[in-house]
């Protein structure tokens, strides 16, 4: 009777003793440094000439009709719908104003 009396006050005493050790534990901060990355090099343009955009290209390259008039021409406007909607060509400037 006395063991298990005196397992039964070990194993309280054990149990008591767990959380308190958790808390004395130091506490763990998760903070990330801040960390600079190199652009790849082919995704940086050699000279300060950007090309104009080939279909599909979106970084280092320049809109075309800014660059020699040629190309689609951007509008001045909103046309009010997207342009996969829109079948005959639309004027430069808003045919409202």
């Amino acid at each position: 009777m006395n063991k298990i009396l005196l397992t039964g006050i070990a194993t309280a005493i054990a149990g008591l003793a767990v959380p308190a050790a958790a808390q004395t534990a130091p506490k763990i901060d998760y903070v990330s440094q801040e960390m600079v990355q190199q652009v790849p090099k082919g995704e940086e343009p050699v000279t300060g000439d950007l090309p104009i955009c080939k279909p599909k290209q979106e970084t280092n390259c320049i809109n075309s009709w800014e660059a020699n008039k040629t190309g689609n021409r951007p509008i001045n406007y909103w046309p009010g719908r997207p342009a996969s909607e829109i079948k005959e060509p639309l004027p430069l400037n808003d045919p409202n104003d």
